[in-house]
């Protein structure tokens, strides 16, 4: 294992802020990498301190941005709540929320006006009170086997070269915050990544498969919320003229292909007719379409829509399979134990189990054998858990079972970030 690292104070309260985000059911992440919204490229603007999602009973997404200082006083306090409130609008998130040891009367008086939340540290520690049977660490948040394996995993793909930095940011970061088909694209790109490689090792080959499953439900989870507003043929449709134009809702791009090879054909005929006209010999020309150079229908996409409707008609476990799959692939699987926790009961029954089956077999076909096969380690833990009838949820978190004995780890960090940007 790596060496431990102290973890600063800024960072340690954003595991705290993450750690009571994923403890009420939404999936948590820290540092995450913002973009513009639609971007080509990683623009990177700068980082959102945590990043929570979660999804309602009809699968409806609910993001939430916070921005963590471990300052207090008034000092700079008015500047960040206005930073923050423009940041919500960029994101389109629903909540912002500014974290501060303390807030003041008047920071209270500014985020009420600006729509935005404050936190302090006496809210910060009630809502710890309420979660003490959560693990300290885990996962990505703070997760000591988690970090060493990213980190080992990114010196890995340095080595090897092939794996662009523009699909590990893809695949690492702006899923989080995209729409199905900007999600589904990079899956496909690592499929014919993985196939020119020769040999793919471990860590690097576990956390990219572990990645694209994650990848993988967190779209279909998002196409499965707008089966209540569309039909699965149109669901389908949405999610193929995405992936041909970047824009679902533009059908503008294919029409201006039809007509183009319509205009082309036609200048072609012109040109032959009075070359016939004259006398001479017709010849056969294979012209070209850019009409279906580009609409290009994914064999795998119906598989996806399926999928989608299996996660619609089973809202209530799959709008938890992210925070599984976080706590599976990247804790159990990287050899932590906090995933077995009496808090994650509820995240590892047998329902989740048979989604995940389900989602793998599509994913076999979209990202490949040789993602899929690692990624269907997952099937091999246990998934035979409930969620407790009445939970002691005040009781500390111990891995030997004894609270008293309960130790928070320090957790490394990599001051360089996973594919940052070019």
């Amino acid at each position: 294992m790596a060496h431990k690292k102290k973890v600063s104070t800024g960072i340690e309260l954003e595991y705290r802020v993450a750690r009571i985000e994923f403890a009420e059911g939404a999936f948590a992440r820290t540092q995450v990498p913002a973009i513009l919204p639609g971007a080509a490229d990683a623009d990177v603007l700068t980082d959102i301190d945590v990043l929570s999602l979660e999804w309602d009973a009809r699968l409806r997404e609910t993001r939430t941005i916070f921005e963590c200082k471990s300052t207090r006083g008034q000092s700079g306090e008015a500047d960040r709540l206005l930073w923050l409130s423009g940041f919500q609008k960029l994101l389109r998130s629903e909540r912002a929320i500014l974290v501060r040891r303390t807030v003041t009367t008047r920071g209270r008086r500014v985020a009420a006006a600006l729509d935005v939340t404050t936190f302090d540290a006496a809210t910060l520690q009630r809502r710890e009170t309420e979660h003490a049977w959560l693990p300290p660490r885990f996962a990505h948040l703070g997760g000591e086997r988690c970090g060493w394996a990213e980190k080992r995993a990114a010196t890995q793909f340095k080595a090897l070269g092939e794996f662009s930095p523009r699909l590990g940011f893809a695949l690492w970061h702006e899923a989080l915050l995209a729409p199905p088909h900007r999600i589904l694209g990079p899956l496909v790109t690592l499929r014919k990544t993985v196939e020119r490689m020769a040999v793919l090792p471990d860590p690097a080959g576990q956390i990219v498969a572990y990645h694209a499953l994650l990848n993988l439900v967190l779209a279909v989870v998002r196409a499965a919320s707008r089966l209540d507003e569309v039909s699965s043929t149109e669901l389908g449709q949405l999610l193929e003229i995405g992936m041909m134009t970047g824009d679902p809702n533009d059908k503008h791009v294919l029409r201006i292909l039809a007509v183009a090879d319509a205009f082309f054909r036609s200048q072609v005929e012109t040109i032959h007719s009075e070359y016939v006209a004259a006398g001479a010999e017709r010849l056969p020309v294979n012209l070209q379409s850019a009409l279906d150079g580009v609409a290009v229908t994914p064999g795998w996409l119906p598989r996806v829509v399926d999928l989608a409707e299996r996660y619609r008609g089973n809202a209530h476990v799959a709008r938890t399979l992210p925070q599984t799959v976080e706590l599976a692939c990247f804790d159990a699987l990287l050899g932590g134990d906090a995933w077995t926790a009496p808090a994650f009961d509820h995240l590892f029954t047998r329902e989740h189990r048979q989604l995940l089956d389900v989602t793998l077999d599509a994913m076999q076909t979209i990202g490949g054998a040789t993602i899929c096969d690692r990624a269907a380690e997952v099937l091999q833990l246990s998934f035979d858990r409930s969620a407790p009838a009445l939970p002691e949820r005040r009781t500390p978190y111990s891995a030997s079972g004894d609270p008293h004995s309960m130790k928070e780890p320090s957790s490394p960090r990599s001051e360089e970030r996973l594919f940052a940007p070019d």
